[in-house]
């Protein structure tokens, strides 16, 4: 099945196995389907390349006491469900995900979409790197969606099921959106 999603065309692979919950990562203005990112490396598997856990942590604020630097602002890093102590019971041997975006001028950029966790327990241990998935930048593409930024205008309404979540738009290749919460 293909689907020209406003430009991006391809193929969309097959949804994630069911009851298993769905993984979100959002980063303003776009919802990244982490559930969908694992379904696409395990249909184009490649090997995980090792990143540098310093300066990974330091760019997601990872590098700090969180008892310390609660009030600290991160413009990117772990959402308001992060727990230091849930993230020292992570396998950081376990590969995180990187997206691929491209800036203005079309150069690579990655950008962690799972596995903070992973990242912090790596830092707070003393890892020197930890193990990546990277996506392509096409397939960030058939994983990310563009996130409604404030409240829906009625000029411009999406026809969205019951449970979208306000503030996110449907996912295109999810019937029901998708829960960005989950």
């Amino acid at each position: 099945m293909t689907t020209p999603d406003e430009g991006r065309g391809g193929s969309v692979p097959p949804r994630p196995p069911a009851g298993k919950p769905q993984q979100w990562f959002t980063l303003r203005p776009w919802v990244f389907d982490v559930t969908l990112a694992g379904v696409l490396l395990r249909a184009a598997p490649r090997p995980p390349v090792p990143i540098p856990v310093d300066a990974w942590a330091r760019a997601y604020g990872l590098d700090r006491d969180p008892a310390i630097g609660r009030h600290a602002i991160s413009l990117i890093g772990p959402g308001p469900d992060f727990s230091p102590g849930y993230a020292m019971t992570t396998d950081p041997g376990e590969p995180v995900i990187l997206a691929t975006l491209t800036d203005a001028g079309g150069q690579p950029m990655p950008l962690l979409i799972d596995g903070c966790h992973r990242l912090y327990k790596a830092a707070a241990t003393g890892r020197a790197e930890i193990p990546a998935f990277i996506l392509t930048a096409a397939e960030t593409l058939l994983i990310r969606s563009d996130a409604v930024l404030g409240p829906a205008r009625p000029a411009r309404a999406r026809h969205t099921s019951p449970a979208q979540p306000p503030g996110t738009a449907p996912h295109p290749h999810h019937p029901d959106g998708g829960d960005p919460r989950c």
